[in-house]
């Protein structure tokens, strides 16, 4: 049947329904967008779909929103056609056809994901809403062990697995186990809109994509849906979600933009931390260095700045001038590093040489620490390694057990510029009976880095238990033949 958007939605142009049923000439034209529409009741999760030119892939995506073992009654898929020039536009219309709990809207092209969203966001009826990208697919148990999840915790964000296909780079690390309650500070490495969040949230707060060419957009959203959210989970223990690198390069974080806008929307980012953290002001702090961090100064960082031209490179310095003297100009070693300090300043102060060499010593900075001896001692291991002088300094240990969550914290001692040494007691192994661990050496305001072990650097035992090199070259320990007491 035909539906429309709620008035105070955008009006995107008027075309023609699917359905067989055409209106009588004299009825008065509907206000909105046409749709096929068969909604079921008691809809738990809508899944949100924006569409522009997606053939083949969305044929893969369909299909497994089509073969989910959710029964069909507890969620509704809403497919916003923004315009597509390729036959997709017909495929959704095929699919909606033969299953009633799939929606197709056809719009004009707006030119960005952000309109189709909204667009689907308001015809929505589900507790939750799920945004997906067109180019993607889920597993077909997603939707039912996302709903259960969500359900036994009454999860305000959930953000589920995410697996990267087709060279897609993401960060995995976050989903490598499921955490009820994650740490904002965690949370806020994935900005992608890939998550399953409560539509009343969304109203209440009224957060919606900006519907202009912006980077960032989807950030925007979810900065205000985590900052708002009593809950934000992340559920690792099945492949959820596909995120495909699509091979004729028309992903939209490959497309080329301009850095004023972009740090306009860094800004309103930033904004939107610091006008909900008025209550942990450092927390707000810490958020804001982090996204920074992460979607800042990858612009200054190695080969990446030093092949910019010169005119390019000063285009993005004179962009986050500003931003920086704002958001992190005070006590900006508290919240990164040194190189990333020293970067911080050369941004403000404009210094395009200063910022060429910090680049060029970044290669040496992103050294991983490297182990130069490990023996067995009368009750602990001693691990001996170096990491590089000009990057940040290790803080402890971590002994990360490779099937659990269970991470044990071990202190590390400077021994000289660059060298440290790490115990690991014997009774604290025994203590916990871990299967294989993984040892990474922790930094502030930095990354955890696994430990690299030469060729040449032998394996420490005792009592069954194994200190060695994996076959990638990382240091790991082995207990499950322990005989530790």
């Amino acid at each position: 049947m035909e539906a429309t958007l709620p008035p105070e939605a955008p009006k995107p142009q008027e075309v023609q329904p699917v359905a067989a049923q055409a209106k009588p000439a004299q009825q008065a034209e509907a206000p909105a967008v046409a749709v096929t529409e068969s909604k079921p009741a008691g809809i738990f999760v809508s899944v949100i779909i924006p569409v522009y030119n997606s053939m083949p892939y969305l044929t893969e995506l369909l299909n497994s929103l089509e073969l989910q073992d959710l029964d069909k009654s507890l969620y509704e898929v809403i497919a916003v056609n923004d315009g597509s020039t390729d036959f997709g536009g017909e495929i959704l219309d095929v699919y909606a056809k033969r299953n009633a709990n799939f929606t197709v809207v056809h719009q004009e092209n707006s030119g960005w994901p952000g309109k189709p969203r909204n667009v689907g966001t308001s015809l929505a009826k589900g507790e939750y809403v799920f945004y997906a990208d067109s180019d993607d697919t889920l597993g077909t148990e997603a939707l039912r062990r996302m709903r259960d999840f969500a359900l036994e915790h009454d999860v305000d964000v959930l953000a589920p697995k995410l697996v990267p296909v087709g060279g897609r780079v993401i960060r995995t690390s976050l989903f490598s186990s499921t955490q009820v309650d994650v740490p904002l500070e965690q949370i806020f490495a994935t900005l992608m809109p890939q998550k399953l969040i409560r539509r009343q949230m969304i109203l209440d707060h009224d957060l919606r994509f900006a519907e202009e060419k912006v980077r960032l957009e989807d950030g925007m959203v979810l900065a205000g849906c985590y900052l708002h959210a009593k809950r934000v989970s992340v559920l690792a223990d099945y492949e959820y979600y596909y995120i495909r690198e699509r091979g004729d390069g028309n992903n939209i974080s490959a497309q080329p933009f301009e850095p004023k806008g972009y740090v306009e929307s860094m800004t309103h980012i930033s904004n939107t931390i610091r006008d909900n953290t008025t209550d942990d002001p450092e927390l707000g702090r810490k958020l804001i260095a982090g996204l920074f961090k992460r979607k800042g100064l990858k612009f200054f960082v190695g080969d990446r700045f030093l092949k910019y031209r010169e005119a390019r490179a000063k285009l993005w310095t004179a962009a986050f001038g500003p931003y920086v003297q704002e958001f992190l100009a005070e006590r900006t070693n508290e919240v990164l590093s040194d190189q990333d300090t020293a970067k911080a300043k050369a941004i403000m102060a404009g210094d395009y040489e200063q910022l060429k060499l910090l680049a060029a010593k970044d290669e040496l900075v992103a050294e991983r620490p490297e182990l130069t001896k490990a023996t067995a001692k009368s009750d602990h291991f001693e691990l001996h390694f170096t990491s590089p002088g000009v990057g940040p300094t290790p803080r402890a240990l971590y002994l990360d057990e490779r099937e659990t969550e269970r991470r044990l914290q071990f202190e590390v001692s400077e021994q000289g510029k660059g060298k440290y040494i790490a115990k690991i007691p014997f009774a604290a192994l025994a203590a916990q009976k871990l299967g294989i661990g993984d040892i990474h050496v922790k930094y502030d305001h930095a990354e955890t880095r696994r430990i690299r072990v030469p060729a040449n650097v032998k394996e420490a035992t005792a009592s069954g238990v194994r200190v060695y090199r994996t076959i990638k070259g990382a240091l790991s320990i082995d207990l499950r033949k322990s005989t530790l007491v």
